[in-house]
Order: C-alpha cells, then structure tokens, then sequence
C-alpha cells in the first residue's frame, strides 16, 4: 500500500492558489477544463539550489535517482514539540548509530499536534538549529524531507521577506546539491525506521523548485 505524504493543494491563507474551468459543460463546451494558478514552492515541494543563488545548479542537474529509492526516517517527536530547536544530540539519538539510507526523512509529528492550514503551524513549528543542519550535511544525504517548517526563520514569512541566508538549510545543505522535500505530512504512517521514497515532481526544465507528489511504500508491504 502506497502512503502518501502530499498536502493537499487547496485554497490557503499562505498561498495564492487559483483555479477555474476555462470550459465547462455548463457553457455548453465539449469539455471540462481547468486552469490553475501555481508557484515552483507552494504546499509539498522540492526545492534545487537555484532557489538561492544564479550560480548553483537548476533541475537539469539532478536525476530523480537523487530523490527517489530508500530512505531512513529520523524520528525527534516528544512530549513538547512546539517551538522546539532539533539538535545534533537529538538526531543523534534517533538514529541510534544505524547505517542511513540516502534520503532522510526527519519527522516531528507536528501535523498532528497543529494543523497546517493554521498560522500557528508555521509560527510555532520545531525547527532545525545550526548544528543539527550541519549534522545533517556530515550524513551527505542526496534530500531531505520534512514535515514541519524546518527553518526557524520561515515564520518570519508572516511579516516580512526572508532571505537565503537566514534559512540555513538552503544556505548550507541546498547550497551543497542536497536537496530539499519541503511540508510533508504522514510520516507517523510509516512502519520501522526506513521505507521506499518516491517523489515525483512536473518534467520542468531548469526549473528551482516544483510541487510534488509524495509516497512512500513501508518496506514490509
């Protein structure tokens, strides 16, 4: 069974999602037809280095073999997750010295506390200190997926322009080819400590980020 780790694209206060019928059986068309409005980085996503700078590299560079194939989930949920900085020590401990697969999927179980549709989802999110970044970038995964808000300074959004250099993981792990698999959700669905990723976004070219559609497979199914 296929688990999916996608939000859902849907009106939302954080984006400008649109959609409308250009041709509709109402109207007397002979077919129904929608068009959407959308950006590289809106709901579940990846990002490539583009994002951050003309002189890193854009889709082309990448085959989906970097973000496709076995992947190690990382679990640092507790009692008190809100607000929480993730560090080096708690990776660490969730990885528990086992051999990582190439993509990591560092879970928090936050959707379950806070809904994403909510602002205090993106306001009061974990997110990821200096050194656990820098833990992560040692680890040399080909992505990483979230589900949570991994930057502290993404709830600084709500009031003002942020830029790559106060989202550390763009600068330090997205910077150096490993690439970002932004606001998942699910990963309590996923039985064990590792599954089957897959992540599938539009062939765009030399594009900087794109939606995606996540799944995972559990590796006993």
């Amino acid at each position: 069974m296929l688990i999916d780790l996608s939000f859902p694209i849907q009106p939302h206060w954080r984006y400008g999602f649109k959609s409308k019928q250009v041709s509709s059986f109402q109207n007397g068309d002979a077919w129904q037809i929608t068009e959407f409005l959308m950006r590289s980085h809106w709901f579940s996503h990846i990002d490539f280095p583009r994002h951050t700078g003309l002189e890193y590299p854009d889709s082309e560079a990448f085959s989906l073999e970097a973000y496709n194939g076995k992947a190690s989930v990382i679990n640092v949920n507790r009692e008190q997750i809100a607000n929480y900085g993730i560090t080096t020590a708690d990776l660490q401990l969730a990885s528990n010295g086992r051999k990582l697969e190439k993509i990591l999927l560092i879970r928090s179980d936050w959707g379950l506390e806070t809904s994403w549709e909510t602002k205090e989802f993106w306001s009061n999110s974990p997110y990821l200190t200096d050194d656990a970044i820098y833990w992560i970038l040692d680890q040399q995964p080909t992505a990483v997926g979230f589900d949570f808000p991994q930057d502290y300074s993404i709830r600084l959004l709500q009031e003002r322009p942020v830029s790559p250099e106060e989202q550390k993981t763009h600068t330090i792990l997205l910077r150096n080819n490993i690439l970002l698999i932004e606001y998942l959700t699910n990963f309590h669905s996923i039985k064990g400590d590792s599954c089957e990723f897959f992540c599938l976004p539009l062939n765009l070219k030399h594009v900087d980020g794109c939606p995606v559609r996540v799944v995972v497979r559990n590796n006993e199914d």
